[in-house]
């Protein structure tokens, strides 16, 4: 047989500057490789089949379908379309209907599974005609093959990736369990993986991998909820046979040290003095907890205290925002982690000194909050973001602020800095600032040094910038306390993100204050974050 795998092309840019300048990069600047497909080559090959992989529309496989090869071999026997996320919908429609062609128009010849097909499958059905394959593979007759093999517990394929730029380098990625016990209304996993699966042998996996890849360092595991496990010290001791143990190196020249890292994050609620005595066995870097509601700040603080204390110095945490929660909300989990790592940097001297970097991670809904269906973009606006309220003591999301927080994170690499000075620096030293921070032209936030005139005794030298950042966080709070026409002018030109909506209102306004700023609204930043020129970078 032969068979065809293909992700559609949603890779970041990234993958592809790194494909043209052939320098491989690292798995945190690149989407995950596509382990269902990667699972697939293994169990076809096993079987003896012809197995190519490609990613997006390529127009070569067609060329070759329908060109340069006699009738009877131009077909693929079997196409695998994997998908991400619902925002890739249009995308992945056009790559199933592009690939009918390579099947000769035979649908039942076509397989589409993932994330994005579990969960749009009527919507996929109606576009393509094709109705995807949910949640996990654990029986190949889910694919219409004779046999039970449990294609998720087959060791993943690399091979099939060596003309990708896929940040596997240094990484094996596996799962110890399946599924989570929670059902959170902004997560899909209990659709994905509906039944929770406590533990997963994952020894044979690794040492499968070893064999053919080499002793990588870093094991990534994927596990939605490992902490709600009744088998987490079994997993551990797993784990501590394969030599992901403290102070373990792998069997290379040079020697690496084995790192883990349970890249869906630890949920602090589960946090025990017992469990993490467990994990505590493992050389875990970073450590990931989830904070994603400030009602949970006590049982947050206490993990990271717990953890710490049994010696983990480096903390990586997403916080989900504009889910159900207020730009102040967000606001207090981010000082929270600052106030944290003020704490832990007292205790440097008992050698227990650690360092959060906080990932605000911007909520990107799958169901339409209209009940229309499966939603299909990337934002959702709780509530209408023209109308009157209390703005300084009751904001809710807006478009422009939702674009305001990437910005800001941006300057440090997607994270907020664990430096406290930088931090306070880039969030701001109260809420007021941080709304000020909210609302401000795009070129204050990514050029702040050029602009700021106040130089923080924790940056490097230079001089004192034009006062922009000061002037208009003047401009804004003064706005905001009044709660008038003119903040509301104001707040309606730039509370959607949209250059259009500035311009429409800098045509009729008369008011020089405010067309003073709407202006800067227009103009293209100067330069893009970097670590020294940027608001709260290092």
């Amino acid at each position: 047989m032969k068979i065809l795998l293909v992700e559609p092309d949603f890779r970041r840019t990234s993958a592809k500057r790194s494909f043209v300048t052939d320098k491989r990069p690292d798995d945190e600047t690149l989407w995950y490789p596509p382990l269902g497909l990667m699972k697939l080559a293994r169990y076809h090959k096993t079987l003896g089949h012809h197995v190519e992989f490609v990613v997006g529309r390529d127009p070569k496989i067609l060329k070759e379908a329908y060109i340069d090869k006699p009738l009877f071999t131009r077909l693929w026997d079997r196409v695998y379309i994997t998908t991400l996320f619902t925002f890739h919908f249009n995308n992945v429609v056009k790559t199933i209907n592009y690939y009918k062609n390579a099947v000769g128009g035979t649908t039942s010849k076509i397989f589409v599974g993932g994330i994005m097909a579990t969960l749009m499958r009527d919507e996929i059905f109606r576009e393509t005609g094709i109705l995807p394959v949910p949640g996990i593979l654990d029986s190949a007759r889910q694919i219409g093959l004779p046999d039970n093999t449990s294609i998720d517990l087959l060791p993943p394929d690399y091979s099939i990736l060596e003309t990708y730029p896929y940040g596997i380098g240094n990484t094996f990625y596996a799962y110890t369990t399946r599924g989570c016990k929670h059902k959170c209304a902004y997560c899909g996993v209990h659709k994905l993986e509906p039944r929770f699966i406590p533990y997963i042998d994952i020894r044979n996996t690794i040492r499968t991998l070893r064999d053919e890849r080499g002793d990588l360092p870093v094991l990534k595991l994927m596990d939605n909820n490992l902490l709600g496990s009744s088998e987490l010290e079994r997993i551990v001791d797993d784990l501590v046979e394969l030599g992901y143990g403290r102070n373990e190196y792998t069997n290379t020249f040079p020697r690496r040290q084995r790192v883990i890292d349970f890249n869906q994050g630890l949920d602090a609620t589960h946090f025990t003095e017992k469990k993490m005595a467990l994990l505590a066995k493992l050389n875990i870097e970073p450590m990931r907890i989830a904070f994603d509601h400030v009602r949970e700040q006590k049982e947050y603080a206490r993990a990271i205290r717990l953890a710490n204390k049994h010696g983990v110095q480096k903390f990586s945490n997403y916080m989900l925002y504009n889910f159900r929660d207020t730009p102040e909300d967000l606001y207090q989990r981010l000082k929270v982690n600052i106030e944290l790592n003020e704490e832990m940097a007292k205790e440097g001297v008992q050698k227990r000194s650690g360092k959060i970097y906080s990932y605000p991670m911007r909520f990107a809904p799958i169901a339409d909050p209209e009940r229309r269906g499966v939603h299909k973009g990337r934002d959702i606006i709780a509530g209408d973001t023209d109308a009157r309220r209390d703005w300084l003591r009751e904001p809710i999301w807006t478009k422009r602020f939702l674009r305001n927080v990437e910005i800001m994170k941006g300057a440090a690499n997607g994270a907020i800095s664990p430096t406290p000075s930088l931090a306070w620096r880039t969030i701001g030293h109260t809420f007021e600032e941080f709304l000020s921070n909210l609302y401000m032209p795009e070129e204050l936030i990514r050029n702040r040094n050029l602009h700021e005139r106040k130089v923080h005794k924790e940056e490097p030298k230079r001089k004192p910038g034009s006062g922009k950042v000061e002037g208009f966080r003047a401009f804004i709070l003064k706005l905001l306390k009044e709660n008038g026409d003119r903040f509301m002018t104001f707040h309606k030109a730039v509370s959607s993100n949209s250059i259009d909506d500035v311009r429409a209102t800098l045509q009729n306004i008369q008011d020089g204050e405010i067309k003073k700023w709407l202006e800067m609204y227009l103009a293209r930043p100067k330069s893009t974050p970097s670590p020294d020129s940027s608001l709260g970078a290092k």
